[in-house]
């Protein structure tokens, strides 16, 4: 019993290291259990034991936080990650960050959303890490280069019936240079992980040169005496 069992061993011992260099397998029935495979060597010897199942490679990517669009204001870098349906309302998500360290104001009041209707939407509470401020509210913070804070624009009155969002502008602070961006065609994500088509944001017309190549005539001006030039 005991050559027997070691015989088995040195087989299935063996399998395992042909099996790793791609040496075919096959099943012998005679010399095999049900639950045994056997290989063959270049040799000519037939080899039997247990198969070792590889392990799964294919894994379920998890869910991917994209920047979908981003902005620059005045040095400030604005990523906007996502804008999703809650229980209450939407929660609008994006990272902001500035190149340099710098004071960092963000008042409520100062965002909005404008729906697929042209209605306008003001925020109920705005949150950048642990700092919240309601309607009428400002957050202040002391930005440290190159650091991305997480902020949070929660709206609360934006009806379940909007499929998406026409524009968004978020405005850090009063007195900054520059145009604020605008964020815009932004879908919404509902509760169950889907989302409306978002229409494709129109190209800007290019005005295009008259093909009229005969000059205006410029009027004549007319002064008493003088006459006209």
């Amino acid at each position: 019993m005991k050559s027997f069992f070691s015989s088995q061993s040195s087989k299935f011992s063996l399998m395992m290291t042909l099996c790793t260099f791609g040496v075919s397998v096959f099943n012998i029935p005679a010399l095999a259990s049900p639950d045994e495979v056997c290989i063959k060597t270049s040799s000519g010897q037939v080899v039997c034991g247990k198969p070792v199942q590889s392990p799964n490679s294919s894994s379920q990517k998890p869910d991917s936080d994209e920047t979908i669009q981003t902005g620059v204001y005045d040095n400030y870098i604005l990523d906007l990650k996502s804008c999703r349906r809650k229980q209450r309302g939407l929660n609008c998500t994006l990272f902001l960050s500035s190149n340099e360290d710098r004071i960092f104001d963000l008042y409520t009041n100062n965002n909005r959303i404008v729906d697929n209707e042209g209605t306008e939407y003001r925020p109920n509470t705005i949150q950048v890490g642990k700092n919240m401020a309601g309607k009428g509210g400002v957050i202040k913070m002391n930005f440290v280069k190159n650091i991305k804070y997480k902020a949070v624009i929660i709206f609360d009155d934006i009806p379940t019936s909007t499929p998406y969002i026409s524009l968004l502008e978020i405005v850090p602070g009063y007195f900054i240079r520059g145009e604020p961006p605008k964020f815009r065609n932004i879908p919404i994500i509902n509760l169950d992980g889907s989302f409306a088509p978002v229409p494709d944001t129109p190209k800007p017309r290019v005005s295009q040169p008259s093909s009229n190549n005969n000059p205006i005539p410029k009027p004549k001006v007319c002064l008493p005496v003088v006459g006209c030039l």
